[in-house]
């Protein structure tokens, strides 16, 4: 007899998008972290990929320099993570928490203009 699995929500393009983004840019600092390679490492090899698959290639202005954030947004992305890290959250809470985050700048950018509250 086969076991029922709960039904997942579905999820929107941008969603899985963000999700899959999120996922790989955890994988890519647990292997810069562990000194296996550098994220300038892997978006050269991403450079190589999509210049062997033309068909899969992306336009440069979509995204440009994949991977490669400027030093302001890499401090902040460190203070981040140390806060998570420092405050024993388990990466289900720190995501419960980012997400918590997100929506909360979402609701910001909903508001007029001029509001401050």
């Amino acid at each position: 007899m086969s076991e029922q699995r709960p039904k997942r929500e579905a999820m929107s393009l941008e969603e899985a998008t963000v999700s899959n983004m999120w996922e790989i840019a955890a994988i890519v600092e647990v292997l810069e972290r562990k000194g296996l390679c550098t994220k300038q490492d892997l978006y050269d090899i991403i450079t190589e990929f999509r210049k062997k698959n033309t068909r899969a290639r992306i336009p440069e202005t979509a995204f440009p320099e994949p991977y490669l954030l400027i030093e302001t947004e890499n401090k902040i992305i460190d203070d981040i993570l140390a806060l998570l890290n420092n405050n024993g959250l388990t990466s289900h809470q720190s995501l419960n928490l980012l997400e918590r985050l997100g929506r909360i700048i979402e609701l910001g950018q909903q508001l007029p203009k001029g509001t401050t509250h």
